[in-house]
């Protein structure tokens, strides 16, 4: 096989695990809200399960990131799919609390498994002047899983009233869809290609963070990353709170992630056209507007226009996110500066959840959308700062 059809076959593989996988996550997230929902759980309860879902990767990234070359991307992504279909098997059958807390932390850890592996594979096989065009195929193929995903859980769950009729169903069909994304990798006979590197010449992370800039990349990144999470699991209980049903809330989710899909088409195109900088910062400005102005949609129509501006908005940021962080890290460290990235990422996911749950508990889930926009503005500075075209 030529090198440009062994390529164009990493790629294809990486490109179908992440359609699937997203899916499946992005099916389970809503349906864990649905389920403490049906517990009768609080909100506060809620967000604590959104921070659990980051709890354990975030343990587990230093670790991942510096033994990546030795083991290859594509075992880390295999072993990440089987992980999240165990987990989604035991969600379906579970109505312990305590037993989800280990399942939704589990499927967490199955998931950062194959998003470092997947991203660390084109940060490493790609040219760095196409960081943007394939980290917008990534992040769109990822979109595409987050778009059907909440659609396949709202028809395999009965979603017609305010809470999903079959939860457990829903939970199934996220791990069908998991087992679906395996195929490929089962077929995956090709071993990684990226250099094995002596990891002990790596300056480590401390060594890695005094650089401002990555600082920079990073806090951006944690801030667009976590917004995106954490509107997957208060959509439910703002839906709730308005007398939205659970079908509605599903199509609004879907509507997110073809907003973002549309973003990342041409990014490439469009970043090379607009620069880097400005086209970061007027993406952010947008998600900051949009988040704020669905706080005053009390229309299932205007909260599903605004949230579709949010995710064009925030589709954009988060593969530019990467593309910074892996141009700016040496090449040795490429791999560690991904897993890092990711591990900031989670950690915004852990600590935000918790904050949003406090915030929602006595404010209502209004006053998370007001917090999620503050947070991308207050890394707009370090962009400006940090970022020089």
């Amino acid at each position: 096989m030529s090198s440009q059809g062994q390529r164009r076959t990493w790629i294809f593989l990486a490109l179908f695990n992440s359609v699937f996988i997203q899916a499946a996550t992005y099916l389970a997230r809503p349906m864990i809200s649905y389920r403490l929902i049906e517990l009768h759980s609080s909100a506060f309860l809620i967000g604590t399960f959104g921070a659990l879902y980051a709890l354990v990767p975030l343990i587990l990234a230093i670790p991942i990131g510096t033994v990546i070359n030795k083991y290859g991307e594509p075992r880390l992504i295999f072993t990440g799919t089987v992980v999240i279909a165990l987990s989604g098997v035991g969600l379906a059958w579970t109505h312990s609390i305590l037993a989800m807390v280990f399942l939704v932390s589990l499927m967490g850890s199955g998931q950062f498994l194959c998003m470092v592996g997947a991203q660390a594979m084109f940060a490493n096989r790609s040219e760095t002047i196409h960081y943007e065009k394939f980290f917008g195929y990534y992040t769109l193929s990822a979109a595409l899983g987050q778009l059907f995903g909440p659609l396949i859980g709202s028809a395999t769950s009965h979603s017609s009233g305010l809470i999903p009729q079959s939860i457990g169903s829903a939970f199934i069909a996220a791990t069908v869809l998991s087992l679906v994304g395996l195929i490929p990798i089962l077929h995956w006979h090709k071993k990684s290609t990226v250099e094995h590197r002596d990891v002990q010449k790596a300056r480590g992370v401390v060594g890695m963070l005094s650089n401002p800039a990555m600082r920079s990349a990073m806090f951006a990144s944690l801030a667009i990353s976590s917004v995106v999470d954490i509107l997957v699991v208060f959509l439910p209980v703002l839906g709730k709170e308005r007398g939205i049903a659970a079908s509605s809330i599903a199509m609004i989710l879907a509507i997110r992630a073809i907003s973002s899909i549309a973003s990342r088409i041409y990014l490439g195109e469009i970043t090379q056209k607009l620069g880097f900088k400005s086209l970061l910062l007027g993406s952010m400005a947008v998600s900051c507007t949009a988040l704020i102005a669905a706080i005053f949609a009390h229309s299932v129509l205007i909260l599903a226009i605004i949230i579709g501006i949010a995710g064009l908005s925030l589709g954009v940021g988060q593969p530019m996110t990467m593309a910074w962080v892996s141009r700016i890290s040496e090449s040795d460290e490429r791999s560690l500066a991904i897993s890092v990235r990711l591990a900031g990422n989670r950690f915004g996911q852990f600590a935000l959840p918790l904050l949003a749950g406090a915030l929602a508990a006595p404010f209502g889930a209004s006053s998370v959308l007001a917090a999620m926009s503050v947070l991308i503005g207050s890394s707009a500075p370090a962009v400006i700062k940090s970022v020089k075209r």
